[in-house]
């Protein structure tokens, strides 16, 4: 048969019978005869893009006209057996006290052998479980959708290797925790400790699951020079394609793992990569078996409205990805508003860039919309009133059935308010950003995009189609026994023009052609000096390869086997990189850093103040930066206003002020600034509205233009911003003055963990907030173990002694993310 294109189909009759189903309008006997015949043809085809427009046919048509017959015979033969089990549902239902035929009786049993835990696979999937268990022993690169059961993979592997050293590798901290939790409610027996924190290892203990960032394995790998693993996992892989420094210390700590042990296998997980070996980290020779996922069972519609003024035709348009074609559906709505409520279903997502636009959204979509009735976001809005202040705009949001998401949220008030979304049935509408695209999983059925940008760029087409695989997660989906199922296998995704949202230079009918269209062809873009397949055609190029290369070394000597490289002469230059510090150019520094410290200590003694404290990151380090690198936000303590605001910082700290406390005392440092003569105008980054002195970008505000509800709600994500800067970037430096014996032990602990009270301090490494293990240790004692070897042990029984103590529902919330389920 000779191969047809979707071209040539586009140009047939086709396309007109086709865009009639597609738009729902009635179809007659011999229309629908055609349709199925096209069908047929097409699934015959080689070409993946012709045999998916076949499934999209025959889904659209058993949705369109309830007979599921076609699709039934569709989706057995292309191995996606999770829909044949959904229509045999249907089917059932409907011909209720009929006989069934043998063919149905046979195909009904054929579907049992791909039953996992109750759970029904597909093809592929089954087979991806054989291809994981066959040779557990080799490195492998699995690309497969979101929703697709990698989690599950992970688990699987620790239940079958119970003595194994398991390593996952997650990309953020909130993944992290996510990533513990489900370890820790997979009852797997022995599971023993889960280390998260390389201050919670030690080598005599029973610690053989590791869940860590590549900063925190990094100081890990530093300071336990014998720590081997058998499996490393690395969630969401495709992050180690990109060109910035965490992608190459993410390259960096592979290759230092595979340096230690030959035998380590390596398991890459990602939802898009179009070639395993770009994932191949120089220096290593570590063959990649690729196992990949091309199963079509989700056919999203993607529809364009653009209401931005001067381009608002009145028209809601439709993109079929197969025919590169658009389809006026005629609709015509008022406003965005008007189209996000006729549109809506129970859960609905509206993704957004910046963090400003997305709160600025989430409050004109709540005013619109009536408050609602909800005993669990009652609690929610009582929450976060105590924790921060009545006029948190979240608060009015979530009355409204509305939340928002983003970065400047404390991560477990984020996972908390995920959690309130997921079970309330009155928490319709959750406006967020790019927080979502990595290992959050909601109840999406319906996603609104009012920008299509990820920072200053596009969307890629593989985070668009990472973020539209949100959208009715195979768990949810097949998990009612009706014909709802099959329809949720058509999601919509609108892409909205909305004036004050969306740029006005976005060419958004542009978009959907540059990231779905089903005929364009994907490439990885290896940005990663430290990967084998990455371009090093410029001498900055060249020079960055270098560092990185002289930097492995250093952390792991003997790992660079082409020869001869830079290693660092010192305690100061293996800290410096153990941490992370890449503003500074270690190997030409590293003495006068030394020298700066020890001259330090001579002439002033161990550092016990937070001014003292300040005053050497800048001296010691940030005077040392190399010009010549990219910008660091670090430069701002280059002034001393910004040393002196984060000297009061970690002055909070010590004091331990609760965040209300901190709310309240950052407006009365503004309102002083003023009522001193110091200025009006604040620096507060991306949440700025006017640009001030030398700056080209809108980072400030007039302080004194604001009212007490913004002063409360610029001061809620400053203070989440400004606490990140100090964890992520100034405390790396407070930890190699630590290391240097510069700063008073007493004063260090305090700083670092709010108390001396090592009880406390092993909860805190545990991954409790410093509030809660103060509470644990005065009310809840007696849930708490001090075990022979030290360690600590808290019993899951905890969570139900603070529910009868009438604890907070946010702190009992944080300790379920703690605790395995009782």
């Amino acid at each position: 048969m000779k191969e047809l294109t979707l071209l040539q189909l586009a140009n047939t009759g086709f396309k007109n019978l086709y865009f009639k189903l597609i738009k729902g309008e009635p179809l007659d006997r011999a229309e629908r005869t055609k349709l199925l015949a096209v069908a047929v043809v097409l699934i015959n085809h080689t070409s993946q893009p012709l045999k998916n427009l076949a499934y999209r046919i025959t889904l659209a048509y058993g949705n369109s006209t309830g007979d599921y017959q076609p699709l039934y015979d569709v989706s057995v033969n292309s191995g996606l057996i999770p829909v044949t089990a959904a229509i045999d549902e249907v089917l059932k239902a409907r011909e209720s006290g009929t006989r069934d035929t043998f063919v149905r009786e046979f195909t009904r049993s054929y579907i049992d052998t791909f039953r996992r835990n109750g759970i029904v696979l597909t093809e592929q999937q089954a087979d991806l479980q054989e291809f994981i268990q066959a040779d557990e022993s080799r490195s492998t690169a699995i690309v497969a959708p979101t929703s697709y059961g990698k989690s599950e993979l992970i688990l699987d592997s620790i239940r079958r290797n119970p003595n194994a050293y398991t390593l996952i590798l997650v990309p953020s901290k909130a993944l992290l925790a996510q990533t513990k939790k489900r370890v820790l409610d997979s009852a797997i027996h022995g599971l023993g400790k889960i280390v998260t924190h390389p201050e919670m290892y030690a080598p005599d203990r029973d610690s053989k699951i590791f869940v860590l960032t590549q900063e925190r394995l990094a100081r890990l790998l530093s300071e336990f020079p014998e720590l081997t693993f058998d499996t490393v996992f690395i969630d969401e892989a495709h992050n180690l394609l990109e060109g910035d420094r965490r992608s190459e210390l993410l390259a960096t700590v592979i290759s230092i793992v595979n340096s230690r042990s030959s035998s380590t296998r390596f398991k890459f997980l990602t939802p898009f990569l179009c070639n395993e070996l770009n994932l191949t980290v120089r220096h290593m020779d570590l063959p990649i078996d690729g196992f990949r996922i091309n199963e079509y069972i989700k056919s999203e519609r993607f529809h364009l409205r653009d209401f931005r003024s001067g381009r608002d035709d009145g028209a809601l348009k439709l993109y079929d990805q197969f025919l590169n074609s658009w389809v006026n559906l005629g609709t015509n709505h008022r406003s965005w508003f008007n189209l996000i409520q006729n549109e809506s279903l129970g859960k609905n997502i509206v993704y957004g860039n910046r963090p400003k636009s997305i709160e600025r959204f989430a409050e004109q979509l709540a005013a619109n919309l009536p408050a609602v009735d909800c005993p669990l976001i009652r609690t929610a809005c009582e929450e976060l009133e105590s924790t921060f202040d009545k006029r948190y705009k979240l608060v009015a949001c979530l009355k409204r059935g509305v939340m928002y998401h983003h970065g400047s949220i404390p991560e477990t008030v984020r996972s908390y308010l995920e959690d309130v979304f997921s079970k309330s049935k009155h928490m319709k509408y959750l406006v967020c950003n790019t927080t979502l695209l990595e290992g959050v999983n909601l109840p999406i059925e319906r996603l609104f995009i009012i920008d299509h940008r990820m920072g200053i760029a596009n969307l890629t087409p593989s985070k668009f189609k990472n973020l539209i695989g949100r959208v009715n997660r195979f768990s949810d989906t097949f998990s009612s026994r009706d014909a709802s199922s099959l329809v949720k296998l058509e999601p919509k995704i609108y892409l909205l023009g909305i004036d004050g949202f969306t740029s006005r230079r976005a060419k958004l009918s542009e978009f959907f052609q540059n990231t779905v269209k089903a005929t364009r062809v994907d490439r990885d873009s290896v940005k990663n000096v430290l990967l084998m397949n990455s371009e090093i055609v410029s001498d900055s190029a060249a020079a960055r390869l270098r560092e990185a290369t002289d930097r492995l070394e250093s952390l792991q000597p003997g790992s660079v086997p082409q020869g001869p490289s830079r290693r660092v002469q010192t305690k100061v230059g293996r800290l410096l990189i153990a941490n992370s510090v890449n503003e500074i150019d270690v190997f030409s520094s590293e003495f006068k850093i030394t020298s700066d410290i020890d001259s330090l200590i001579a002439t002033h003694g161990q550092i016990d103040s937070p001014s003292d404290l300040m005053k050497a990151v800048k001296s010691c380090f940030v005077d040392n930066f190399d010009g010549d690198r990219e910008y660091s936000d670090l430069k701002r303590l280059d002034q001393e206003p910004a040393l002196n605001f984060y000297s009061m910082l970690l002055d909070w700290k010590l004091q331990k002020h609760s965040i209300k406390q901190s709310i309240k005392l950052t407006i009365s440092y503004w309102n002083k600034r003023i009522e001193q003569g110091q200025g009006d105008w604040v620096f507060v980054g991306n949440w700025g509205d006017s640009k001030f002195g030398n700056s080209h970008r809108e980072h400030w505000v007039n302080i004194g233009n604001k009212s007490d509800f913004d002063k409360i709600n610029l001061a809620i994500v400053r203070l989440k911003e400004e606490d990140d800067f100090l964890d992520y970037k100034i405390f790396r430096f407070i930890e190699i003055l630590n290391g240097m014996g510069a700063v008073e032990p007493v004063f260090y602990t305090r700083l670092k963990y709010g108390t001396t009270d090592t009880n406390k301090i092993k909860l805190i490494k545990e991954g409790f907030s410093r509030g809660l293990a103060d509470l644990i240790i005065l009310k809840y004692s007696d849930a708490v173990t001090v075990l022979g070897n030290g360690d600590i042990h808290v019993e899951p029984k905890l969570v139900s002694k603070m529910i009868d103590g009438g604890e907070s529902d946010l702190l009992v919330f944080e300790a379920k993310l703690n605790l395995s389920a009782p």
